[in-house]
């Protein structure tokens, strides 16, 4: 039997009704999410002596919470360090003033290069240890030998030329670390006027810890109840190293003496 059209109308349009709300009624599926992909890049490079150029080994390098120090070359490298706009690089070192700049690194290998300016200017400082030098070796006072060893490092060496092996032998300079306090009680004792006189004096500063000096030493004695002076004028070689805050000689060469009695 056929229905009524308004029948059928209505029958189709609930009908229709019933298969929209089951659709609507089926969940969504949520879209994919993009992986989120994190990069890594290297930070590398050197840490110098802004006055000289030279690099500075030693040096405190920090950066996004993890240091290192720099090595004999200057070189410092970070990897594996996360891309970003804003990390914090430091570099630290007792005898500069600090740096402090914002990296950003948005590649594989980035450099940055550093340039520190020394505390104090090791010119000057040295130039002041060669005259604290002399007025102690002046003084001819037993009670200063202590003061004198202290300007010497504990690895202080003489060279082994004919010159300066010729100058240990008489006495002018120690041969080792150990030799300084006999080798100065001895000059004390011998002669009772000393005049150290340091001049010429050209230096090679590497950095703020680290020298070479030549120079002109003369030295004028006088052993007790004699009138004429002793001269002896000898062409030096000094290497310095700081350790600790002071300026400390490691090594002493002659390179040229001449012994006048």
């Amino acid at each position: 039997m056929l229905m009524a059209p308004k029948k059928t109308i209505c029958f189709l349009l609930l009908i229709t009704c019933i298969f929209a709300c089951e659709k609507a009624e089926e969940p969504l599926e949520p879209e994919p999410e993009e992986p989120i992909v994190l990069e890594y890049g290297t930070v590398s490079g050197t840490v110098t002596d802004a006055g000289t150029g030279n690099p500075i080994p030693g040096v405190l390098v920090t950066l996004f919470e993890k240091a290192i120090l720099t090595g004999i070359d200057g070189a410092y490298t970070f990897q594996n360090v996360l891309y970003g706009d804003a990390h914090a690089l430091m570099a630290e070192d007792m005898h500069y003033k600090p740096h402090s700049q914002s990296v950003a690194l948005k590649q594989e290998r980035l450099t940055v290069n550093v340039a520190l300016t020394p505390l104090k200017d090791p010119v000057l400082e040295i130039e002041d240890f060669f005259e604290h030098f002399s007025d102690l070796l002046e003084s001819v006072d037993m009670e200063n030998i202590e003061a004198i060893q202290a300007l010497f490092s504990e690895t202080y060496a003489a060279a082994d030329d004919d010159a300066t092996v010729f100058g240990v032998a008489s006495g002018i300079i120690p041969e080792n670390y150990e030799d300084i306090d006999p080798a100065i009680s001895q000059l004390f004792m011998e002669y009772t006027f000393l005049e150290f006189i340091f001049q010429d004096v050209e230096m090679d500063v590497k950095h703020a810890k680290k020298a070479a000096v030549t120079l002109r030493l003369d030295v004028n004695a006088r052993k007790e109840g004699e009138e004429d002076l002793r001269e002896i004028k000898a062409d030096c070689k000094f290497e310095f190293r700081r350790e600790g805050a002071d300026w400390k000689i490691v090594y002493w060469q002659l390179l040229a003496i001449d012994i006048r009695l």
